[in-house]
């Protein structure tokens, strides 16, 4: 644990623990133990390394995290799930480079959709930061809806957390606006996942940022949405 109250701090701190390439690449090897007491420290430290500068994500990439963190998003313990998830939505907001890296990884986005669907909350919670992060990437974005992101992330408009919410319609506005722009049929996919539905919904919510935001998204891409409400 001491790694990681190291690391939880400015990019200088974290910098000490990067002079010592050596260290990292043990850090990422400990992640397969199947010690969960160990590799809990071990994925923090490694996560707090990320939050700082790409060049310091790109660090711990270089010594092959990707390819230790399919298994990890598959652990019996929900705080190792919860923490992987954290750890992938930091990569996911790194540099173009860096999402492409994430996104090639065999079978590991589509195991962080899972989780945004099927998860437990507090993993859900994670995972759509970690998927609504790499619908800011426009170049990603076809690839993440192509993975099956649209319905999962509808399901979560309902949320009763607003900070979700919101970050769930900035992926959602993310992906409208891609869609928008090359002619796709994502408008479509998200009113037949119920999205436009739930988009109406929140027009009445009680926070008034959800309110506005939800209003945007919807007189942009669904103009006239409406019009058929009342008529037999």
């Amino acid at each position: 644990w001491a790694f990681s109250y190291m690391t939880d701090g400015t990019d200088d701190r974290i910098d000490l623990l990067l002079e010592k390439t050596l260290v990292v690449q043990a850090l990422v090897r400990h992640l397969s133990s199947k010690s969960a007491s160990l590799v809990a420290p071990v994925l923090r430290t490694l996560g707090n390394v990320i939050t700082g500068t790409d060049e310091q994500t790109q660090v711990v990439l270089d010594a092959g995290i990707l390819s230790q963190l399919l298994p990890l998003l598959q652990h019996p313990k929900k705080s190792l799930r919860k923490e992987t998830c954290w750890l992938i939505s930091n990569i996911a907001a790194g540099s173009r480079k860096q999402i492409s890296a994430l996104l090639s990884e065999p079978g590991l986005i589509p195991e962080v959709l899972q989780h945004l669907a099927w998860g437990q909350w507090e993993v859900r919670e994670e995972a759509a930061w970690a998927i609504s992060n790499l619908c800011m990437s426009k170049e990603h974005v076809q690839q993440v809806v192509e993975l099956g992101a649209i319905r999962p992330l509808c399901e979560l408009l309902t949320a009763s957390d607003p900070n979700l919410v919101i970050v769930v319609l900035n992926a959602i506005e993310a992906i409208l606006q891609v869609s928008e722009e090359n002619n796709l049929d994502y408008d479509e996919r998200l009113e037949d996942a119920e999205g436009l539905d739930k988009l109406e919904e929140l027009q009445g919510h009680k926070n008034e940022d959800i309110y506005l935001k939800a209003v945007g998204i919807l007189e942009r891409y669904f103009p006239g949405g409406e019009e058929d409400v009342g008529e037999d």
